[in-house]
């Protein structure tokens, strides 16, 4: 297009978005260890860790009473199918961030968990504004295409061009 400026898509994505991108990987895959170490993604562990979310004595005290009956109503009956689904999608998150593939993908998935915990927090103990930020470093990846420097999204792009919907890479 003469005069007008065109965006290759190999190219696009920010060196900003790559930082946050990086550091959400690091930040996920170092959580993900210590809740493997924990036992969280065994039934038991995720359903004690879902209970102390709530318990307003010994945990956090979260006073959002309809997400803890959505809680117990969908995800504690398959507690240990959902806790090795959590354990396979945090582990791929963690990694396809930390390396920049799928990135887009990963980020909107990062942007749904971190909202949940915020919701699992939300008027209980812990500052649930980490939550708030950790939401908005995911949707910052996502916006500025955070996997396409220094990322694997970068070669399927040049490879691939742009994924369907741009929901990929």
């Amino acid at each position: 297009m003469e005069g007008g400026l065109t965006i290759d898509s190999g190219t696009r994505g920010s060196t900003g978005a790559t930082i946050l991108r990086i550091t959400l990987g690091v930040i996920i895959l170092v959580t993900w260890l210590e809740n493997l170490d924990k036992g969280l993604y065994t039934a038991e562990g995720l359903t004690s860790f879902l209970d102390s979310l709530f318990d307003s004595e010994n945990g956090n005290g979260s006073s959002l009473t309809a997400y803890k009956s959505f809680l117990d109503a969908a995800v504690i009956p398959v507690a240990g199918v959902y806790g090795g689904f959590q354990l396979v999608v945090e582990l791929l998150m963690g990694v396809g961030l930390l390396v920049g593939g799928l990135t887009r993908l990963f980020s909107l998935i990062a942007v749904l968990f971190f909202f949940n915990l915020f919701l699992g927090y939300f008027g209980g103990q812990e500052w649930i504004w980490t939550y708030v930020l950790l939401v908005v470093t995911a949707i910052a990846v996502f916006v500025g295409y955070g996997g396409r420097r220094l990322g694997v999204d970068a070669w399927l792009a040049r490879t691939r061009g742009d994924s369907p919907y741009n929901l990929l890479w």
